[in-house]
C-alpha cells in the first residue's frame, strides 16, 4: 500500500489506501480499503465478496455494504463494470474487472503472488479435467 485516496460515503469522507490478498478457497482477488487517518492504519471496509469463480482480475463488488463502490472504482482507475451481475441473496453484486496496470502500482508484491498462485491454481484445475 502506497498511493492514499479519498473514499466518499454517506458518512463523510475517509482516506484510504487499497490493500489486497486472495480468497484461500479460491485464489480470487481479495480487496479491501484501510483507513489511513488513524495513528495505526485499520480496515475499513471490504471492496470484493467471494462468491464463487470468477475470470482472472475479476470480482463481484460489494455495493451492498459499501454503496459508493463503483464510483469509487471508477473515479480512482480501480476497474471496470463487466455488465455481469451475481444475485445473493436480497443483494445483487456487479462483477468487476480491475485495472491490472493500477494494482501492480498499488500493490506490486500481492499482485506478483495472485498472478503466481492464479496460474498454478489453473494447472491443478487442468490436471484434474475441471477446465474446459
Amino acid at each position: 500500500m502506497s498511493k492514499k485516496m479519498n473514499y466518499e460515503s454517506k458518512w463523510g469522507d475517509v482516506n484510504v489506501e487499497l490493500s489486497m490478498s486472495q480468497y484461500t478457497d479460491n485464489g480470487n482477488i481479495y480487496l479491501e480499503l484501510v483507513n489511513t487517518e488513524g495513528e495505526y492504519p485499520e480496515p475499513y471496509g471490504n471492496i470484493t465478496v467471494n462468491l464463487g469463480g470468477v475470470p482472472k482480475y475479476c470480482g463481484y463488488v460489494d455495493t451492498n455494504n459499501m454503496p459508493e463502490m463503483e464510483k469509487f472504482l471508477e473515479e480512482n482507475d480501480l476497474g471496470d463494470f463487466t455488465g455481469i451481475t451475481l444475485k445473493s441473496g436480497f443483494c445483487e453484486y456487479p462483477l468487476y474487472v480491475f485495472n491490472v496496470d493500477k494494482l501492480r502500482e498499488l500493490c506490486p508484491k500481492q499482485m506478483a503472488e495472485y498472478e503466481k498462485n492464479f496460474e498454478r491454481n489453473k494447472d491443478k484445475e487442468h490436471e484434474k479435467g475441471q477446465v474446459k
